[in-house]
């Protein structure tokens, strides 16, 4: 009996593994690339870059103020992404009332992601990671499927690893990092399905629960 139970689970963990591959390919993800994120509790690693004003933006420089609030967004080409950083930026007064900071990491080009930060009033730093060093630090980095490199060409005109610099077309997970002056993570959302974003008001929260 024990032996058939045991069968059964397995047959069922196989069959759910094989559902959320597929649903996974949806979203363009090749599965096995796939990097499983950082957790609560989690120390986060530290990184630099410039912004599109042109400052260097460091984490162990920010976190000295107050806790922040990392964003990793797949790029100006997509319009969840678009929607999420809007909704970041008019609830930014609230955000920064908690004494946090919010900044916003891509793999987009610098000079793509600078002018896109200037054209939608983007104020909160934004910074590019070209080599994908901060991505993958955060374990958050996956490469993107043929299939769905064709249909963003199709349908946003837009060719991921040009739009990146980069040979392999690779993106991040939708994800936000809440890190406390410790350089802890006390919050995040991690999500494959890239529609999927932590609120403003999920971040407030948990900004004001530390």
């Amino acid at each position: 009996m024990k032996y058939i139970i045991l069968s059964l689970l397995l047959s069922v963990s196989t069959f759910v593994f094989s559902q959320e591959k597929d649903i996974y390919k949806k979203y363009g993800i090749e599965v096995e690339t796939l990097q499983p994120g950082l957790k609560v509790g989690d120390f986060a690693p530290d990184f630099e870059g410039v912004d599109q004003n042109g400052k260097t933006r460091k984490l162990s420089e920010m976190i000295k103020e107050g806790p922040v609030v990392v964003n990793f967004f797949r790029g100006s080409w997509c319009p969840s992404c678009y929607k999420h950083l809007k909704s970041i930026r008019d609830s930014l007064e609230y955000i920064t009332a908690t004494g946090a900071q919010v900044i916003m990491v891509s793999p987009e080009e610098k000079e793509s992601l600078d002018a896109f930060a200037k054209k939608k009033n983007f104020t909160f730093p934004m910074i590019t990671d070209q080599d994908l060093g901060i991505m993958n630090s955060y374990k958050v980095t996956f490469q993107v499927t043929e299939k769905y490199q064709k249909k963003i060409k199709t349908f946003m005109f837009t060719d991921i690893a040009a739009n990146n610099a980069i040979k392999q077309a690779s993106l991040p997970v939708p994800a936000t990092y809440i890190i406390g002056q410790d350089q802890k993570i006390i919050a995040m959302q991690y999500d494959p399905k890239y529609s999927n974003r932590m609120s403003p008001t999920a971040i407030i929260n948990a900004l004001n629960q530390e």
